[in-house]
């Protein structure tokens, strides 16, 4: 009976091992997913089409996740980091805000919805040419995020897997490598 209860005991680990060690997560299973691998150095490395953003987990103080309407064109979803300095963090995801058209306030007619149109093809215009690959695009000196480093996330699920493995890491203070992916 012991011989057996050890031959179980030991099936059963092996099998806990290979389990931990050969499936894949479900950021690695689908290439259309980021991926968010652990590290031991106790740094964030965030790789991101738009560039790199490398933080020490215990140097963050705090960290947001918050939603907005911009100008009233756009719709705004918004990852910050507040460090120890000077320096602002930011990472968003925009799209065309639609007005909920039952909404008597927000519809207030056609005169209005055109100036929306007019004023979101001008906003579209200073984010990125091509809403399709958005881009951060600064006007020095008008700009007042001089000190602000932006990305700006193509899909809203990429940047709440971006955020996701921010708060693990600023939760735990393990560090954590996460790649946005490649574009099809």
């Amino acid at each position: 009976m012991k011989a057996l209860l050890t031959t179980l005991s030991l099936l059963l680990l092996s099998l806990s091992v290979q389990a931990q060690t050969t499936a894949p997560t479900q950021a690695q299973a689908d290439p259309n997913m980021p991926q968010d691998i652990v590290t031991q150095d106790g740094l964030w490395d965030g790789r991101l089409r738009g560039g790199n953003y490398i933080v020490r987990c215990n140097s963050i103080i705090a960290l947001s996740k918050h939603e907005y309407i911009s100008d009233g064109v756009a719709r705004v979803v918004e990852v910050n980091l507040t460090l120890n300095s000077a320096q602002v963090v930011r990472f968003y995801f925009l799209e065309p805000y639609k007005p909920d058209s039952g909404s008597s306030t927000l519809n207030a007619g056609t005169q209005a919805l055109e100036k929306a149109k007019g004023l979101y093809e001008q906003a579209a215009g200073r984010v990125s040419q091509d809403l399709v690959t958005p881009k951060v695009v600064k006007n020095y000196p008008v700009s007042t995020h001089a000190h602000t480093v932006e990305f700006s996330i193509k899909e809203e699920k990429i940047l709440n897997s971006l955020f996701g493995s921010l708060e693990r890491s600023f939760r735990t203070g393990q560090g954590r490598v996460w790649k946005e992916p490649t574009p099809k």
